[in-house]
């Protein structure tokens, strides 16, 4: 009995080390073949420092196209009832020029020219309602509202409106609303179809009144807009 066990027991350690030297010479294999497949991979050094080098050219391309959208965007917002359908139609036509070529990016400056050179109507030429200057919302002063207000208060936060919260300015910048001026020009019916769209949850909030504290807002009418929140709360 005992030198069965003992026979046993050294074909079991035979069978192990046998298995252990044929694993160690498989993975070794393996190894020596990724190796050698490693190093006969080359890298052609010029074409990775001339697409660095394009990579380079065109970032600041994409930043300031970004930049002119974001602007484009606040001018329609604050004066799309000014500028009329031809101006609009325009400078959606320029915008979609505004694709960053990567074998000429030395040509979008002119694309960038012709957005910056479209011109605005002057204040009171146009008949319809009061729209906000773009550039009269680079004028507020967050230090003066914070004051006036009682609370601070950081330029086109939409939390601000009284009935706005972060989820609804997630859903305002969603459909493109991201400052006080596009607020202000945004008709309640898309706001509201925007509050349907999102589920029952924000069903409950009217947003009737949220133009016109916007409107205030942008141009920088504190005591009014208390006044019309102080009313909002009151139920007046």
């Amino acid at each position: 009995m005992p030198y069965t066990l003992a026979k046993f027991f050294f074909w079991g350690l035979l069978m192990a080390l046998a298995g252990g030297v044929i694993g160690w010479l498989l993975r070794s294999l393996t190894c020596r073949a990724e190796v050698a497949r490693a190093k006969a991979i080359t890298v052609d050094n010029d074409e990775l420092d001339r697409l660095r080098g394009r990579l380079a050219n065109l970032e600041p391309v994409v930043a300031e196209r970004d930049r002119l959208r974001m602007e484009l965007a606040d001018v329609r917002g604050s004066s799309a009832g000014a500028l009329g359908f031809a101006t609009t139609a325009n400078t959606s036509i320029i915008l979609d020029e505004l694709v960053v070529d990567d074998d000429a990016p030395e040509a979008m400056p002119a694309l960038f020219a012709d957005v910056m050179s479209t011109e605005l109507p002057a204040s009171g030429a146009v008949d319809g309602p009061a729209t906000v200057a773009p550039e009269a919302r680079f004028e507020l002063d967050p230090a003066e509202a914070s004051a006036a207000l009682g609370k601070k208060v950081r330029l086109d936060d939409l939390t601000v409106v009284e009935g706005i919260g972060p989820k609804i300015t997630e859903l305002c910048n969603a459909i493109g609303i991201t400052t006080w001026a596009e607020l202000a020009s945004a008709e309640v019916e898309t706001l509201q179809s925007m509050l349907t769209d999102a589920g029952s949850r924000f069903q409950m909030h009217k947003p009737g009144s949220w133009p016109g504290q916007a409107r205030l807002l942008a141009a920088g009418q504190w005591a009014d807009f208390q006044q019309l929140t102080g009313d909002l709360a009151d139920g007046t």
